[in-house]
């Protein structure tokens, strides 16, 4: 039997390389060059003063530069796969549906659509993904990993196995990837529900910052349920 393979998205491309006149630049314009120059124009402004005095001023100056430049914390990169391609990944995961509607029957394909339904809710507002959150994480992983590899194993099985084999726990392969799907399905609903809840505090602070400083306004929402 030939293993059916769905589509997944594109890796992220790796970060560009940079030669030495680029991390020179990079270096020049970071935090930890602009907190050492600071520091060590300190040390300079202790030379006009005559605090300083020869020959121990650039050794002071050099110091303060490094100090300045040690302490102060390097930018954290951004985690992998943080942006969020939601225009890639909408076409993916259409693409995937389409693909199982080939090879799957009526009852997992519907299970299917409703996780693809969830997905594409949440991937029409990328606003509320915060890049680098766990709820982007559970998306993107969701379409990259967790919907293909189930429906790949269950699609990987002998159609007549996949319907009337049972397991220990009583249920066919069929009914194993039916419920896997309606628990993906939840996951998204529940992602979606947690970043619009954040999208509506951030709507609540406004309309409090409004009404503090203008009245009442239309803004005036209850409080999301907890």
């Amino acid at each position: 039997m030939t293993a059916i393979r769905l589509p997944r998205p594109d890796p992220p491309p790796p970060p560009p390389t940079s030669g030495p006149r680029e991390k020179a630049l990079a270096w020049l314009g970071s935090l930890k060059n602009i907190a050492g120059c600071t520091g060590a124009i300190g040390g300079l402004g202790l030379t006009a003063t005559g605090v300083l005095g020869s020959p121990e001023w650039p050794f002071v100056v050099a110091a303060l530069y490094a100090i300045g430049a040690l302490v102060t914390p390097a930018p954290r990169p951004a985690p992998a796969g943080a942006q969020l391609r939601a225009a890639e990944l909408r076409r993916v995961v259409d693409a995937q549906l389409r693909a199982l509607a080939e090879h799957a029957p009526a009852e997992v394909t519907s299970a299917a659509a409703r996780v693809v339904d969830a997905l594409r809710e949440v991937l029409d507002r990328p606003q509320l993904l915060r890049a680098g959150s766990p709820e982007a994480f559970v998306v993107v992983r969701t379409i990259a990993d967790y919907l293909p590899t189930a429906l790949e194993v269950y699609l990987g099985l002998p159609a007549r196995y996949a319907e009337t084999h049972r397991l220990d726990d009583g249920r066919t392969p069929r009914q194993v990837v039916v419920d896997q799907l309606a628990l993906l399905e939840k996951g998204i609903r529940d992602v979606t529900e947690a970043a619009a809840a954040g999208d509506t505090a951030k709507l609540l602070a406004h309309g409090r910052f409004l009404a503090d400083r203008f009245g009442s306004t239309d803004l005036d929402l209850p409080n999301p349920p907890v």
